[in-house]
């Protein structure tokens, strides 16, 4: 049950046209002008503002305490307070149920004060009436803009989101690349690196184990060497031995630049074919990256153009949705303040 303080809380909730208001339609109910409606008046007067007229008997027993079926002015602001709206369908533009009452009831007052022939106070009212619904659509406009921008800010961050797993995916991927390069090249190092050894081992052991090739010169002189030897001319034959071996170290010594010449020709050959083999592997590496560079540009060009255009859509979309959204604001304010 409703105490007096209660009643007066929710009476100073009004303002002064609002009661003003509010008294021309409880007056329009108080036939007997006695300052009191009943329970049947009551449900009337509720259907009027949009309210649950089912509620009138429930709402009447919580302010009636003596129970004589009589219901004051300021405990009828206090039911308006509480009672509940008539629930329906809607689209998702709801008029505030304050500002819906109140059209009806300004209305009403209209009415009231046209019958009455107060056409100065029914002019104000319709001036009211305009304001509240113009001041009721802005509400909405900006309602639905906040709504919208904040769907368009919800996109971007689901964009910006995607964008930055699109890139760390990529990162990664492209990192997990040059780690896995770096490894290819490694082992390519390597592997040139033992097979330079044992090539330059066994390239220096094939030419040192070739027999030396000496001058027909030299090879005349031993064999007049030795003839002088088995003719037991040895003096004769230690000459031409001494002028043999002479001629002998410098052909050694020749043969021997010549066997150190041919070793670097043969391993500079050899550096050369793996240095062209780790220029391929190099160049097919860049070549690879380039394509995945060039892949991840594409990609990123697509996901760009893709939410680009998902931009676009929802624009398009809102911007209908605005209009219909300022049709179905002035047409709900229009049919509020004319039900009757």
């Amino acid at each position: 049950m409703a105490s007096k303080e209660e009643v007066v809380e929710a009476v100073k909730q009004y303002t002064a046209s609002e009661k003003k208001a509010l008294r021309g339609l409880f007056d329009i109910y108080d036939k007997d002008t006695s300052g009191f409606i009943d329970s049947d008046e009551l449900e009337m007067v509720l259907k009027k503002v949009g309210r649950d007229s089912s509620q009138a008997t429930e709402l009447l027993d919580a302010v009636d305490p003596e129970k004589d079926g009589k219901l004051s002015f300021d405990e009828f602001l206090f039911l308006l307070s509480k009672g509940r709206p008539v629930s329906g369908a809607g689209d998702g533009l709801q008029t505030d149920t304050k500002v819906a009452e109140f059209l009806k009831i300004l209305d009403e007052y209209r009415t009231k004060c046209e019958t009455e022939g107060n056409y100065l106070e029914a002019e104000r009212a319709t001036k009211q009436l305009t304001t509240l619904r113009k001041q009721e659509e802005r509400r909405q406009n900006k309602s639905l803009k906040a709504r919208q921008i904040a769907e368009r800010q919800d996109v971007q961050i689901a964009h910006n989101m995607q964008y930055s797993e699109f890139n760390e995916a990529w990162d990664k991927y492209m990192e997990e690349y040059d780690q896995m390069s770096q490894i290819y090249i490694q082992q390519m190092t390597e592997k040139h690196h033992g097979l330079l050894k044992l090539y330059e081992t066994d390239v220096v052991k094939k030419v040192s184990e070739r027999p030396p090739k000496f001058s027909k010169e030299l090879l005349n002189w031993r064999r007049r060497q030795h003839l002088l030897a088995k003719q037991k001319n040895y003096s004769e034959a230690q000459k031409l031995k001494r002028l043999a071996d002479k001629l002998e170290e410098k052909e050694l010594r020749k043969l021997e630049d010549k066997r150190k010449q041919k070793v670097a020709k043969l391993f500079t050959q050899f550096r050369a074919t793996q240095q062209k083999e780790m220029a391929a592997l190099l160049c097919r590496i860049d070549g690879r990256r380039k394509e995945h560079v060039k892949q991840r540009n594409e990609d990123s060009k697509r996901l760009l153009q893709r939410n680009k255009n998902v931009q676009q859509v929802l624009e398009s979309k809102q911007a209908v949705q605005m209009q219909r959204a300022q049709s179905s604001v002035r047409a709900m304010l229009s049919s509020s303040a004319k039900r009757k």
